[in-house]
């Protein structure tokens, strides 16, 4: 049998997986002028929940790897931080609901603020639920 896609419709049921972004800058004030590095690792696969756990074992390993390290510049807290003497970064892990290449959304649930990860963890748990 011989199935046809239209190519023209939307997907309406999303693919999930998790992503763990990061970023790293010295906001291009050390001697070099370094631009800004960004790097990020999906964890795709038909178990969700493995994905998971692999991409977690990611996101800690990975900061544990910038806080022992640095960007042309040593990094530090934000409350010790200062321009031309430190660099900066920021790591998050987030689950992807994804349409396709133009339509997908991140909700992070580790790296953001109490409120944001609260509510992704929600849609988390709803999507895992299903799974």
């Amino acid at each position: 049998m011989i199935e046809f896609v239209n190519r023209n419709l939307e997907k309406t049921e999303p693919d999930y997986f998790y992503r763990v972004l990061e970023f790293v800058t010295t906001f291009e004030m050390d001697e070099g002028k370094n631009k800004p590095f960004s790097h990020f690792e999906d964890f795709k696969g038909n178990d969700l929940h493995e994905c998971k756990a692999k991409a977690e074992k990611y996101y800690w390993e990975r900061l544990k790897g910038l806080e022992q390290g640095k960007y042309f510049l040593p990094f530090e807290a934000p409350q010790n931080f200062e321009f031309g003497k430190n660099a900066a970064f920021s790591i998050t892990l987030s689950l992807v609901e994804y349409y396709n290449d133009n339509e997908y959304f991140e909700h992070p649930l580790i790296g953001e603020d109490d409120d944001t990860t609260a509510e992704s963890r929600e849609i988390e748990a709803a999507v895992l639920s299903k799974k």
